[in-house]
């Protein structure tokens, strides 16, 4: 391998599963973004959303407001168990492209602060990473201090992970070209930004109404996180997954494919 800088590629639930309708994986992208993610030239750290398995579900319960009555015990339990189902098809998927793929559950090994990762029980993923294996972490309904129980999106986690593993690159996998002024999904008129930075973030004052229910924030709260990594020293691009080829372009090396988000 070219590196020994892990490569954490996000795949977004929007991308692997079809939020219109519950509990619905879509094989056909899957197994294709596995076939990718086979060729990467780096080590690989795979992180995914939770779609329509952890969303709706979470939402249902208002996990995302925290431990607010015991009707929502039944809902951290489901919330759970639908995210291993989505979890458990992520890794067969890798694993019959040839990844040695290992599920990591966040919640086993991660503790919340008021909604921010306080503790993180990393050395099984550095393990794994020395053995060449490639750990498959997610969206998670984690454990709060504060709150009692909270939302640990994939978003945080991949933005977490690469700080604390130095990664030498973040691909976010999404379901639009990249960045745009408005929402391209609704406003024609949407120009895709090529490159956003701390200082050229700060002018733009867009948001994506995505009208979902993703409990995790959205496209603004991506770019907050990964500008958290900008700073830090880290590029990051965030691609439209769904166009055959791209993740494969982008795990060899290529640049360029989306919008990129770096310090300066």
């Amino acid at each position: 391998m070219a590196s020994k800088k892990p490569l954490i590629v996000k795949l977004g639930g929007s991308v692997i599963t079809d939020k219109k309708r519950p509990f619905t994986i879509r094989k056909r992208e899957l197994a294709r973004l596995s076939r990718e993610l086979s060729g990467s030239r780096y080590p690989l750290i795979v992180v995914h959303g939770g779609g329509s398995f952890g969303h709706p579900v979470a939402a249902k319960y208002q996990l995302e407001q925290g431990y607010k009555h015991p009707a929502q015990r039944i809902g951290i339990t489901l919330t759970r168990l639908a995210m291993n189902r989505l979890n458990t098809a992520v890794v067969y998927s890798l694993y019959s492209a040839g990844l040695p793929a290992v599920s990591i559950q966040p919640s086993a090994c991660m503790t919340l602060d008021n909604g921010k990762i306080k503790t993180a029980n990393l050395s099984p993923i550095k393990k794994m990473l020395k053995l060449e294996m490639v750990p498959v972490l997610y969206g998670d309904v984690v454990f709060d201090e504060m709150r009692g129980v909270g939302i640990l999106s994939g978003d945080q986690l991949v933005s977490y992970l690469a700080r604390r593993l130095a990664a030498r690159r973040v691909i976010v996998g999404v379901d639009v070209n990249g960045v745009y002024t408005s929402n391209p999904k609704l406003d024609k008129n949407a120009r895709l930004l090529p490159l956003i930075t701390p200082s050229t973030w700060k002018e733009l004052s867009f948001g994506f109404d995505e009208k979902t229910k993703d409990v995790t924030g959205g496209m603004g709260y991506k770019i907050e996180e990964l500008l958290k990594l900008a700073k830090a020293g880290i590029e990051s691009e965030i691609v439209n997954a769904l166009k055959p080829g791209t993740i494969h372009q982008l795990v060899t090396g290529k640049k360029g494919l989306g919008t990129i988000i770096r310090g300066k």
